[in-house]
């Protein structure tokens, strides 16, 4: 089991880069409060076209009007998704000095140096961060690396025109056609033995009409992707542009006009006591044990007219900082207080 009690020799390490909170040759442990973010997901299509190499011959060997006429990439938005991570506050950052009856040994705290608890044993159970985040962005397949040959039999290729290769493949598929039409009929000499056989034969007959078809229409790939954001609420803002979304070049910035908004709305309530209470280099309580009570953020995000996303979150940074009890740690059995890491409220106290 990982230990994270820190220890004094870290806390020396840490002083070197807080040197105007911990003074010099003092010995302390120095802790931040938590700082949460907002994680968005835009998720969206990608939607490929490329025309056939017969595509001027569609209509006159198939009948087909709706052809894919120019190579085109179009993007369209699916879904708007978000969750928090959390990170150490680097601008509200305490310290709990040695030997001010507050025991510093019995704190524990995150890898980035949050506050977990104090007298915990068993630390794995707390230490769960949740913030790993997929790569942001869309990954692509490399274009032009492979080319996929034509689905044509050696007398299409020989043929002394585009026309005349055209024609060709049409007949193809009718005769792909005429040959489905007549297994399923049952009027050829040779029939697939049983049900699967069957499918297997009528999967292969379809899929080459498809790829024959495809010369004439065009070809129409769909892939799925998306592209992650990162938003720190820390007022209220309505109706800001957050980024734009293009038809045909997806997730853009907010200043470029080529998209369509992606509006966000924060309604955020800061949580306040009578007297809060914030640590600085003057304050007299530098030494106390402080916890986080958070304030609360409703998050709206809003594309044409429809709204994406609607989420409460407590947000840390919304918060105030408010020193436990004293009493807590003067009496002989030591208290056991597990906080949350995420937003830095006290979870629970047993004594």
């Amino acid at each position: 089991m990982k230990k994270c009690i820190l220890s004094i020799l870290v806390v020396w390490v840490a002083m070197l880069c807080h040197a105007q909170l911990v003074l010099e040759n003092e010995a302390a442990v120095v802790y931040y409060m938590p700082k949460n973010e907002v994680v968005i997901t835009l998720e969206y299509d990608v939607i490929e076209q490329t025309p056939g190499v017969f595509y001027q011959y569609a209509e006159r060997y198939l009948g087909a009007k709706e052809v894919i006429a120019e190579e085109k990439t179009t993007y369209m938005l699916s879904d708007v998704t978000t969750n928090l991570i959390t990170s150490a506050d680097h601008q509200r950052e305490y310290k709990v000095t040695a030997g001010t009856g507050n025991n510093e040994q019995y704190l524990t705290l995150t890898e980035d140096g949050r506050l977990l608890g104090y007298g915990l044993e068993d630390v794995e159970e707390c230490n769960v961060e949740g913030e790993k985040l997929e790569a942001r962005g869309e990954r692509r397949e490399a274009r032009g690396e492979r080319q996929e040959l034509m689905p044509l039999l050696e007398e299409q290729f020989l043929a002394s025109s585009v026309a005349k290769m055209a024609e060709g493949a049409a007949k193809q598929i009718y005769r792909i056609r005429e040959m489905r039409l007549n297994l399923l009929a049952g009027e050829m000499e040779h029939v697939p033995a049983d049900g699967e056989a069957m499918k297997l034969v009528l999967d292969e007959l379809n899929n080459r009409e498809q790829a024959l078809a495809e010369l004439f229409v065009g070809k129409t790939v769909v892939r799925h992707s998306k592209q992650t954001l990162k938003y720190e609420p820390v007022e209220c803002v309505y109706d800001a542009v957050l980024c734009r979304f293009s038809k045909h070049s997806g997730v853009v910035a907010a200043e470029d006009l080529s998209g369509e908004p992606i509006y966000i709305s924060v309604d955020a309530t800061q949580e306040l006591v009578q007297t809060p209470i914030e640590q600085n280099s003057k304050a007299p309580t530098l030494s106390q044990i402080y916890y986080n009570l958070p304030g609360r953020a409703k998050l709206s995000i809003v594309y044409k007219d429809k709204e994406m996303v609607h989420a409460t979150y407590a947000i840390a940074q919304l918060g105030v900082a408010i020193p436990l009890a004293k009493e807590l740690f003067t009496s002989k059995q030591r208290p056991i207080i597990r906080i949350n890491p995420q937003t830095g409220n006290i979870l629970s106290i047993h004594q």
